[in-house]
């Protein structure tokens, strides 16, 4: 699995970003409010940073395999997935978040809503960066150490 390129994440934030922009001048009545729930954002980037410790002292103390006492590869390697969809999510929230926040500053003077909902707005855009981080942790934490020989694993030439 090759790993998340930074520049799909950054295209993932502008689209989200552009997208919640107009679509909040376009729907604002329609909308409800923001509320707390950036907060399951922070929950899940708690999970991925406390899984990729678990992840990194595996590889550490080499208890990786397939034993009931080894972390199971497999595992691993759905863990590294998991940080990848994590990043994805994050730069989407994060980019939502920004849309946001431009829209109701632009507009603080002008709607009441916009006051009351930046706050939010800025804790969405805030818990998308940490779920990024989170997930680029997660998934850096995934990957095998280097090999030690020089043949990188292969027969010894004859």
């Amino acid at each position: 699995m090759t790993r998340i390129s930074t520049l799909t994440l950054a295209l993932v934030a502008l689209v989200a970003a552009v997208a919640a922009y107009v679509l909040t001048g376009t729907f604002l009545g329609s909308f409800p409010p923001i509320g707390f729930g950036w907060v399951t954002l922070i929950v899940v980037a708690a999970v991925d940073i406390l899984l990729a410790l678990r992840i990194r002292g595996a590889i550490s103390d080499n208890s990786v395999g397939q034993d009931r006492s080894q972390m199971h590869p497999l595992t691993i390697a759905r863990s590294a997935a998991l940080g990848q969809a994590s990043a994805v999510l994050g730069a989407a929230a994060a980019g939502v978040g920004a849309g946001l926040t431009l829209f109701f500053l632009l507009r603080l003077g002008d709607l009441a809503v916009a006051g009351e909902e930046w706050p939010a707005a800025v804790a969405v855009l805030v818990s998308g960066a940490v779920l990024v981080g989170a997930g680029l942790f997660l998934e850096a934490s995934c990957q095998t150490p280097p090999d030690d020989d020089d043949n990188a694993g292969l027969a010894q030439p004859t």
